[in-house]
């Protein structure tokens, strides 16, 4: 124990406890908050190490200027260019607890539906709080992103990027307004066929963007689909994702020639979107519904576009 010596004078014992002070441990203060899942938990008013487990969190926080605050993301997380040289903590389907734990982080925040809550348990184990988002579609991204300002103490700088969202999409929207709506096949898997249902922000992004996806009534949110079935619906236009980056989509561009009975190959209405910009619940999603857009309705943004 130090002990200050009786004849300090008086600055010496100012600095003296000044010195003590500094090496008390801080106690950091938190706030309990509940997430987009109903659960009730704790975390820190302002955490300053934070995980975000999927690529399209990463992109948020860092679209809230939070990037000094992020201590790592998961593999393919690759936008910003900065998110890159961030430390990598494996996938989102499977992170690394050993990884994760390395990183000492305040606030992991996690919101694939396809992480299980092995990860999530073991990190309570070990009194991190996981905060977790489930957006399903364009307007529970902007909670989500509001949500996510929130616990981050970025509010303000959340709540522009969601004005600057909505106001592209009302754009787009007031684009396509009184056009007749285009049927459209809408491709995420190639062999075999995959497709989606009204389930999934591709879904929100084609009716948005006027367009009427001919599988949303399917009963499976990502079901395969016979080449049959999509002669039957007969779609106008065909928008294949492209979920892998190493597969030539040209090539499968090209496979759908033989189906000219299908209005979208006869009229050659066929193209690839960057699943990334219309599959990831990130402030992004609006650039893929400007896509998705020019795909379904060209007639519209003949136009200089954005005014």
């Amino acid at each position: 124990m130090i002990t200050p010596a009786k004849n300090y004078p008086a600055f010496g014992l100012k600095f003296f406890c000044l010195l003590l002070i500094l090496l008390l441990p801080v106690a950091v203060s938190a706030r309990t908050v509940t997430d987009e899942t109903g659960v009730t938990l704790e975390i820190p008013d302002s955490p300053q190490r934070i995980l975000p487990l999927t690529p399209s969190l990463s992109e948020t926080l860092f679209a809230l200027g939070l990037d000094d605050r992020i201590v790592g993301v998961t593999e393919f997380a690759t936008y910003p260019k900065a998110a890159r040289k961030k430390p990598k903590v494996g996938t989102f389907f499977n992170p690394s607890l050993e990884k994760i734990l390395a990183l000492e982080p305040d606030l992991v925040i996690v919101g694939s539906e396809h992480q299980d809550g092995k990860t999530s348990s073991a990190l309570k184990k070990f009194g991190i709080p996981v905060y977790r988002v489930k957006p399903v579609n364009l307007n529970s991204i902007y909670l989500s992103i509001s949500n996510l300002g929130e616990i981050t103490g970025t509010l303000k700088r959340a709540q522009k990027v969601i004005l600057r969202m909505k106001k592209q999409v009302a754009v787009i929207e007031r684009r396509v307004a009184g056009l007749r709506p285009q049927r459209v096949f809408y491709q995420v898997g190639i062999d075999p066929i995959v497709t989606a249902n009204r389930q999934t922000f591709a879904a929100d992004l084609i009716r948005r963007a006027g367009g009427v996806l001919v599988t949303a009534d399917n009963p499976i949110r990502y079901p395969t689909y016979a080449i049959e079935k999509i002669i039957v619906d007969a779609p106008e236009v065909i928008i294949i994702s492209s979920m892998s980056p190493n597969t030539n989509y040209q090539r499968f561009c090209l496979s759908w020639q033989r189906w000219r009975t299908i209005p979208a190959v006869r009229n050659d209405r066929i193209y690839v979107v960057d699943s990334d910009m219309v599959d990831r619940p990130s402030p992004r999603i609006v650039d893929g519904l400007a896509k998705m857009a020019e795909f379904i309705h060209p007639e519209a943004f003949s136009k200089p576009k954005f005014r």
